[in-house]
């Protein structure tokens, strides 16, 4: 059986939106983390033990990084407006090969974090 790409990558957009800057086509990073920001001290999302660094590890491994949960459409963020966690990007962005790409193209485009009572 073969997978439908297009509803994998629409619903993949669905969760976790778009970081790409319309303007420049680059991705969007938060200029400073997020007032809940997984990267944070004090488990501010009361992640369960361990989950952050597996989150790490999968965006890693796709060479990829993590999009900012307040920015999520879930949260209200029309899709489009997302941006990447400023916590994963200040610790993980030389491991990954998307964020040094990024900054290769000229990126990111810094945005603002997220009101915190929009979330």
């Amino acid at each position: 059986m073969t997978r439908d790409r297009a509803r994998d990558e629409d619903f993949a957009s669905s969760r976790c939106g778009d970081v790409r800057d319309t303007g420049t086509g680059l991705p969007r990073l938060l200029s400073t983390k997020c007032t809940t920001c997984i990267f944070r001290p004090g488990n501010l999302m009361h992640l369960p033990p361990g989950y952050r660094d597996q989150l790490v590890q999968e965006a890693l491994d796709r060479d990829s990084w993590i999009v900012c949960h307040a920015t999520l459409p879930a949260t209200g963020n029309p899709i489009g407006t997302q941006a990447i966690c400023r916590g994963f990007w200040d610790v993980h962005a030389t491991e990954s090969a998307g964020c040094r790409l990024t900054t290769a193209l000229g990126g990111p485009v810094l945005a603002p974090p997220p009101d915190p009572h929009n979330f």
